[in-house]
């Protein structure tokens, strides 16, 4: 083994002896923003999902945005 690898193993090993662990905690959360919208906005996009012809994917896509969204407002709330 290196003596410097060895001398840096007994740095770390002191300093840890002197000031302990480092203290493990839970990271900060990050919320998400989700852009509001305005009501004559949303009823734009209504009408307009309304006339277009049903798509499995389109709605599988607005479940999904619904979903990320209620997930953001509720991690802002904690």
């Amino acid at each position: 083994m290196n003596p410097l690898c060895l001398g840096l193993e007994l740095i770390l090993l002191g300093s840890r002896l002197c000031f302990g662990e480092p203290a493990l905690r839970a990271p900060d959360a990050v919320c998400p923003v989700i852009a509001e919208r305005s009501v004559v906005w949303q009823r734009g996009l209504r009408a307009e999902r309304l006339a277009a012809a049903g798509s499995p994917r389109t709605d599988e896509a607005l479940a999904e945005w619904l979903s990320l969204r209620d997930q953001a407002r509720a991690c802002r709330r904690n």
